[in-house]
């Protein structure tokens, strides 16, 4: 007998064991199809940056606006976590996965009719709320039914977010080529967001998704099994969250007009070398895999630290086209690669199963809403002291309060 879901698919009333103890070719496909909703995330984040010349001209946007612009979805994302994490633990992660890929496909083409900066921003911040809450509820939801292989899991969702952001700029930054317009790549984005959803319509049942929201028992990190949500690895990982996001997202939304401001390179170098740090992120997998086996704290020490170093390496060293791209890359390895993928696995572990979608939104929020104002921290840093001393505040010094945070943190174990 089955049980009819309202989201699309059908589940039987028999109840699954509380998380996948071994991969099989059904569980891989599922992860795949779940793993194809953040790859079209990530498409739609990282096209804008390599449009965001264009529409600067386009608008006569200042830089500091345009640094904004750039960030601003980050707003959105990190405002609709917390909210979007509760409402996955309570009414479904399913239908929020399902909302969050409707909303922000749809906000990612009206980008492109924006008469102005106004409306501009605005679709801009929905797009990111919509992107937030896919966040929170996708990762509650693959890291809940995965949790034996969590970091690996979730590592999967790192590494289609990779490909994803490798593949947007240079499939946008194409289509700007051919057309002439900025406008076509967000249509074309947001339509492909639009067919992913009817495929995670019908092929993800929630079976899959809802595993553990009900408060399946799971070992916990906490001493007798028992643990707050507010303890100190959970501080801990919020902290280091935000120096993480700060740090990242207003380098990617400045990245490209950096390369094109001080090296001249073109625009179709622009895009392979922003793409590059997409492709770093495919390692996520391979990453995620030592983060389920060794201490989390030393995994996000080794990634905090290379981030740095890859910025000193952007900004004073990389001076050819490429070391840039060699950079790039590995900029996307220690940043999504490791520590994203560490620190959304850590947080998870810290906290009982059944608030593992609150978790996750925290995640959410403290990596981007404190980013939607990186982007003007950085441009306004730029301003005053040009691109070289501002990167090295943006990727060198504020990495340095994730390696603090880490310090500060007592052993966690699953």
């Amino acid at each position: 007998m089955t049980t009819p879901d309202l989201t699309g698919s059908t589940l039987t009333d028999r109840t699954p064991a509380p998380g996948a103890a071994t991969w099989t070719f059904r569980t891989l496909l599922i992860l795949l199809v779940l793993d194809l909703t953040y790859l079209v995330n990530a498409m739609d984040r990282q096209v804008f940056a390599i449009l965001l010349p264009d529409i600067k001209q386009a608008y006569g946007l200042t830089g500091n606006q345009a640094g904004t612009l750039s960030t601003i979805f980050t707003l959105g994302m990190g405002l609709a976590g917390i909210p979007a994490g509760y409402l996955a633990d309570r009414i479904g992660r399913k239908r929020i996965i399902i909302g969050s890929l409707l909303l922000f496909s749809i906000t990612c083409a009206l980008q492109a009719t924006a008469a102005g900066i106004v409306d501009l921003t605005l679709w801009r911040i929905l797009s990111g709320v919509g992107e937030g809450a896919q966040n929170a509820a996708l990762y509650a939801a693959v890291g809940a039914y995965f949790h034996r292989n969590r970091a690996v899991a979730i590592g999967s969702i790192n590494a289609a977010f990779g490909l994803g952001a490798f593949a947007g700029p240079l499939l946008g930054g194409a289509l700007l080529t051919s057309t002439g317009s900025w406008r076509v790549p967000l249509y074309v984005f947001g339509a492909i967001g639009l067919v992913i959803l009817v495929v995670v319509l019908f092929a993800v049942p929630r079976s899959v998704t809802e595993i553990g929201r009900h408060g399946e028992p799971r070992t916990t990190s906490a001493p007798g099994g028992a643990v707050r949500f507010f303890n100190r690895r959970v501080i801990c990982c919020t902290i280091a969250t935000v120096a993480a996001g700060f740090t990242i997202y207003g380098y990617l939304g400045l990245y490209p007009t950096y390369l094109r401001e001080t090296h001249g390179f073109a625009s179709d170098q622009v895009a392979l070398a922003a793409g590059m740090f997409g492709l770093g992120a495919l390692t996520a997998v391979f990453c995620g895999f030592f983060a389920d086996r060794f201490d989390q704290r030393l995994v996000n020490v080794a990634g905090f630290a290379a981030i740095a170093g890859c910025g000193a390496g952007i900004f004073v060293f990389g001076t050819t086209y490429p070391a840039q791209l060699v950079f790039s890359l590995l900029l996307g390895v220690a940043f999504t690669g490791v520590v994203y993928t560490n620190t959304s696995a850590l947080i998870q572990r810290s906290v009982p199963s059944a608030k593992v979608g609150r978790a996750t939104g925290l995640f959410v929020a403290a990596m981007y809403i404190p980013a939607s104002f990186s982007g003007y921290f950085f441009a306004a840093t730029k301003s005053g002291f040009g691109w070289q001393t501002a990167g090295v505040i943006q990727l060198c010094a504020i990495p340095v309060v994730g390696l603090v945070a880490m310090a500060a943190m007592g052993k966690a174990r699953d």
